[in-house]
């Protein structure tokens, strides 16, 4: 089980269970983030994420992402890079 902090650009992630205290775990129901929800990661940089819920993006900070746990259904794969030669002549 993964958390959602560690989610990169442009994975989806599936929420199994919220953690924190029970007025964290409502605020987070009230935005979207329900049990069995897929959530797409839209950018990440060290502290902060914007995630898109539903319809709905929102930007939550590292202390929220910590809370909600699930599983990374897409991971962004890397594009290979593209190699190019060139002739002599």
């Amino acid at each position: 089980m993964e958390k959602l902090k560690d989610c990169k650009n442009e994975d989806q992630f599936s929420i199994k269970y919220l953690n924190g205290t029970d007025e964290q775990k409502r605020h987070l129901q009230n935005l979207g983030f329900i049990p069995t929800s897929v959530i797409n990661v839209i950018n990440t940089n060290e502290d902060n994420m914007i995630v898109q819920v539903f319809d709905s993006r929102i930007a939550i900070n590292s202390e929220v992402s910590d809370n909600v746990y699930g599983t990374i259904l897409k991971i962004k794969k890397e594009k290979p890079k593209r190699l190019i030669l060139f002739r002599k002549g």
